[in-house]
């Protein structure tokens, strides 16, 4: 029997993708065309599916794409998954030129996931005022 908390598991995830934050992330969305936000928290198991996937389709995207992570639980990322409407996890949200284009909420299969991240990439930037 395994004697580690479910807790100490939990708290070593971390996505394989550079972290931003709400300050940091204008850094990434000035220096990339397309970027994709994967917004995680430690205790959504699902989370490490979703990095699994993005990590998955990768090479399936015919064009260049930065990704990146943000921890809703992190203060200092409070304001970034505010603006572009997080209300549940995983959520991917897609800028392209630096404005938000749209977003995911929930795990998708590979090829889904991949499909409806270049329809968010090949349209242009929402109106904020209603989310996606």
């Amino acid at each position: 029997m395994n004697d580690r908390p479910s807790n100490e598991l939990r708290d070593e995830f971390s996505p394989s993708t550079p972290a931003v934050t709400s300050e940091t992330v204008f850094q990434i969305l000035s220096t990339h065309r397309v970027v994709i936000v994967h917004f995680w928290a430690i205790w959504n198991l699902v989370d490490r599916t979703m990095d699994s996937r993005l990590m998955e389709i990768r090479g399936r995207l015919p064009i260049e794409v930065q990704y990146a992570s943000c921890n809703v639980d992190a203060p200092s990322c409070f304001e970034l998954a505010k603006s572009v409407g997080v209300l549940n996890l995983p959520w991917l949200a897609v800028f392209v030129g630096g404005r938000h284009t749209g977003s995911i909420c929930g795990l998708r299969n590979a090829d889904r996931l991949a499909q409806e991240l270049l329809r968010l990439i090949s349209r242009g930037p929402v109106d904020e005022s209603t989310s996606d």
